[in-house]
């Protein structure tokens, strides 16, 4: 009799503990974490310092920018988003003149599974972004003079930066879920909400313009 107590406990215990392990599973599988990296572009509206550019037969920035990403993706059952910082780099000349800009950029995604499948997801909903880029607009044939290095004596550079402030609709496609590679793809249109005006740590700019209303739309790729 003790023996088949001692034994009914043994598999009371052992099936107990074999549910309390089942439950983690399902539990641990009903969000997970993960890192990526990826590319991005952004097209943006023309802007008012392209106009500026243009009057002064210089080179306009280009308004498709790629931007090298890295970021943490949570997806949960219900809702996913994700964490992103991005660097930017373009340029672009007009004889001897050149243009370029450089940039960091954060941005955070919310989203509702609308789709969420075993090997696909569909996700949508909104995200925010904060981008400082800094501009430099300058002449390939100046001449530094080490012997020389008066500031007042040496021109033929400009240096400017400024930071926005972007929210809008986006959405995202996850493929190749049950994948080593795991991939998505990400949509945006968003919408510059501050007022986007020019600062220089080398000086005062004279008659300054905004970027407000010069809204961009993103596509990127990442891998997980």
């Amino acid at each position: 009799m003790k023996k088949a107590f001692l034994l009914v406990t043994v598999l009371l215990t052992l099936v107990a503990y074999s549910q309390e392990k089942v439950t983690d599973s399902i539990k641990k599988k009903e969000y997970k974490f993960s890192s990526y990296f990826g590319v991005n572009v952004s097209i943006n509206d023309d802007t008012n310092l392209n106009k500026k550019l243009s009057n002064s037969n210089l080179p306009e920035m280009n308004t498709t920018i790629p931007e090298f990403v890295f970021g943490f993706n949570y997806f949960g059952k219900k809702y996913s988003g994700d964490v992103e910082f991005g660097f930017l780099y373009s340029k672009s000349d007009r004889g001897v003149n050149k243009t370029k800009q450089m940039g960091f950029n954060t941005r955070i995604r919310v989203h509702y599974n609308l789709i969420n499948k075993e090997k696909f997801a569909f996700t949508s909903g909104l995200s925010a972004a904060y981008v400082g880029t800094e501009y430099d607009v300058y002449n390939r044939n100046n001449t530094i003079d080490l012997n020389d290095l008066e500031p007042n004596n040496n021109n033929g550079h400009v240096n400017f930066a400024n930071n926005m402030l972007y929210v809008g609709p986006s959405a995202s496609l996850y493929f190749f879920r049950k994948s080593h590679w795991k991939m998505k793809l990400n949509l945006g249109y968003e919408f510059a909400l501050t007022r986007g005006r020019y600062n220089s740590e080398f000086g005062s700019i004279l008659n300054n313009i905004g970027e407000a209303g010069n809204n961009r739309f993103v596509v990127g790729l990442v891998f997980m």
